[in-house]
């Protein structure tokens, strides 16, 4: 079986080498690595060339995106492939050295769709903001649940799931379920996933199957990354509305919960109305004593508030704009 690796990217200049240098040391490589350029400004092809003629036995191609998002780019990438398999990655990830040799081998069974590993998450830099922030969105409070995140008690064996990150899978697949949604700019492969689920085969997840994944360094980054989320999740939910779960509504509700309890707390000054503006900064405050805990790092207590609160807030905003039929953001690719 002939394996491509397909990577999306647009301004990952700093990164795509990284990714590369892991995709070189793969102990089973990709036949063909396709780079989808989606409109980079910052000289990633040219990086990616050079690249390539520093490691002229390994079959690199770079093929221009649509700049429409990562699922007009990943449908790109894939169409301009001669593969039977498809492992995605993107270009700010370093999969491990086994990586696609244990997706092929999960994805051996006939049963298995979409095949994943979890996410080492590491702070793109050594301040106190981005280290916070990797904290965070490793934890359950940040992460939502998704058991990708969670290197630390992944399982050993696969298991199936809702959904992994990036995702290996076979072209006729692909092809089977019509390609991604080039109407989702984001949360196209939670959609993939959930139609290759409702086609009849598994998303398996296995711990094995690892990649290091670098967080986004600021909190400005982190709104962006977050908005971008939940207007798109809301966006998917709406297409599909039995894949709506119970949490996706409790996060939803955090900016409204927020907005009206300080409103009460002002307008109807009361030992009530002000406990009731208290409970969300409460509860933040508590889940960040418990990060900061466990991973001995009480000099981030702050930012580690300030990037709970940044992702909670800007994945509900998104949502809410989404509903309400707001301007969609930008269709980043990173």
């Amino acid at each position: 079986m002939k394996i491509a690796a397909v990577i999306p990217c647009r301004d990952e200049a700093l990164t795509i080498s990284r990714l590369l240098d892991a995709l070189a040391s793969q102990s089973r490589p990709a036949d063909e690595l396709i780079i989808v350029d989606d409109r980079s400004t910052d000289g990633t092809a040219d990086v990616v060339e050079r690249w390539r003629q520093a490691h002229a036995g390994l079959a690199v191609r770079v093929v221009s995106g649509p700049g429409r998002g990562i699922a007009a780019a990943m449908n790109t990438g894939i169409v301009a492939s001669t593969a039977d398999i498809i492992v995605r990655l993107d270009g700010h990830s370093a999969p491990s050295p086994e990586y696609i040799a244990r997706c092929v081998d999960v994805l051996a069974d006939p049963q298995a769709g979409v095949v994943g590993g979890v996410w080492q998450i590491e702070s793109a830099a050594a301040t106190p903001v981005a280290r916070a922030i990797a904290r965070v969105v490793s934890h359950p409070l940040g992460s939502g649940g998704a058991q990708y995140r969670h290197a630390e008690s992944a399982p050993r064996e696969p298991i199936s799931v809702e959904t992994v990150p990036f995702g290996t899978f076979r072209k006729a697949l692909w092809q089977q379920l019509g390609g991604f949604d080039e109407a989702l700019l984001t949360n196209e492969d939670y959609d993939f996933n959930y139609r290759a689920r409702r086609a009849g085969v598994e998303v398996r997840l296995d711990g094995r199957i690892r990649s290091t994944y670098r967080a986004r360094p600021t909190l400005a980054a982190l709104t962006h990354q977050y908005y971008r989320y939940g207007f798109w999740k809301a966006r998917m939910l709406r297409k599909d509305p039995r894949a709506v779960h119970i949490r996706q509504i409790v996060a939803a509700g955090v900016l409204p919960w927020v907005v009206v309890t300080s409103a009460a707390a002002i307008l109807l000054p009361g030992p009530i109305t002000r406990a009731l503006a208290l409970l969300y900064p409460s509860a933040v405050a508590l889940g960040a004593l418990q990060i900061v805990y466990q991973s001995r790092s009480l000099d981030i207590f702050a930012a580690v508030c300030a990037a709970l609160a940044t992702v909670h807030l800007s994945w509900s905003a998104g949502f809410v704009r989404s509903l309400i039929g707001g301007r969609p953001p930008d269709a980043s690719v990173s």
